[in-house]
């Protein structure tokens, strides 16, 4: 391999020159070995064909990689919580609770699923098997903090009640009756990764990225008008040949997973009721429901692309029916029933 390229070349700059150099930023190092594994030095350049006879001496020609199932994983959680309730009294009852919390673990995916079935994008496995604690860090799902509040209130109008209590029949029948009910979820962010666009340890996934930098995120939209999640991407991905503010792993490495963090969850849902008794008869029941009252949009962290040096690093994609959104928009439904 010596003198590859030019008299007095080292086979190592050779090894430099023709794969390491042109294949590190895109394909990995472990390419780069592979290449002159399969295809024999020196050869094995730019995948041409192997020598006569050449017998690779690591790779398996057969398996990129050989997925199993273990129980060796380890996971953490631990929280504070807080609840506050509000027993009935004067037509109103209501629950307020928050949790302060971490959950740590290695690898957030469930048991079931295989490298083709991972619920999201955040999750590929273990990336070093020699060494799986390299993949330590807050799960996917986790929420710092997180508040919830529901309730429900009968509004103080119509007979025997706070206001207009002498209401006769007919306008106690507008007025009376009626019940107001809600609920509000609202956490934290949730994490997110950015991702190598080889495979630098291991051959099946990309290991993580690792930040040497000051990387700031910033929800905003883009020219295009794409929601972007990083304040300066282009930066990000020019540092990459230079290693700052973000450099691919080396190999061995796993990088570092869910270091930031996109939106959080958001939703108040609401409903509005009444009943009517009609004689005898039965009762007549009229609701108003709503879903995602405020219309808040919040991206889920799993559709953000983190792969580095692609063209839409950082922006969310929604995907079909919505499914990169943590809640969908707004919806109302109505309903009236009769009861005998």
């Amino acid at each position: 391999m010596a003198g590859y390229d030019y008299a007095g070349e080292s086979a190592t700059q050779a090894i430099y020159n023709n794969e390491w150099a042109p294949y590190r930023y895109n394909l990995g190092a472990t390419t780069s070995l592979a290449d002159l594994d399969f295809y024999g030095p020196p050869s094995g350049f730019g995948f041409y064909p192997a020598p006569a006879n050449w017998v690779p001496h690591f790779w398996q020609g057969q398996f990129s990689s050989l997925f199993a199932l273990s129980s060796i994983g380890m996971s953490y959680y631990n929280a504070a919580q807080v609840t506050l309730r509000h027993p009935t009294s004067h037509g109103l009852e209501f629950d307020a609770s928050y949790t302060y919390s971490r959950s740590i673990d290695e690898d957030s995916d469930a048991e079931r699923s295989t490298e083709f079935s991972v619920s999201t994008n955040l999750d590929q496995g273990i990336l070093n098997t020699w060494n799986p604690a390299l993949n330590r860090a807050v799960s996917d799902f986790d929420t710092t903090h997180l508040l919830t509040v529901d309730g429900v209130y009968e509004l103080p109008f119509g007979r025997d009640r706070e206001v207009l209590g002498d209401a006769n029949r007919v306008l106690n029948a507008f007025i009376g009756g009626w019940q107001l009910s809600g609920i509000n979820r609202t956490t934290s962010g949730l994490p997110f990764s950015l991702t190598e666009p080889g495979y630098t340890t291991n051959w099946q996934w990309g290991s993580f990225a690792v930040v040497t930098g000051n990387v700031k995120t910033r929800r905003h939209f883009d020219a295009n008008g794409n929601p972007q999640f990083f304040d300066d991407p282009s930066t990000i991905n020019s540092g990459v040949t230079t290693g700052t503010p973000v450099r691919l792993p080396y190999p061995g490495e796993a990088g570092e997973r869910n270091i930031f963090r996109g939106d959080g969850y958001f939703d108040i849902d609401g409903g509005l009721t009444k009943s009517w008794q009609v004689r005898e008869y039965g009762t007549l029941k009229f609701d108003w429901e709503t879903y995602n009252t405020t219309n808040t949009v919040r991206f889920d962290p799993a559709s953000i692309d983190g792969q580095l040096t692609s063209g839409t690093l950082g922006i969310a994609s929604p995907g079909a029916h919505n499914s990169g959104l943590l809640t969908q928009p707004r919806r109302m439904q109505f309903a009236l029933r009769f009861d005998f």
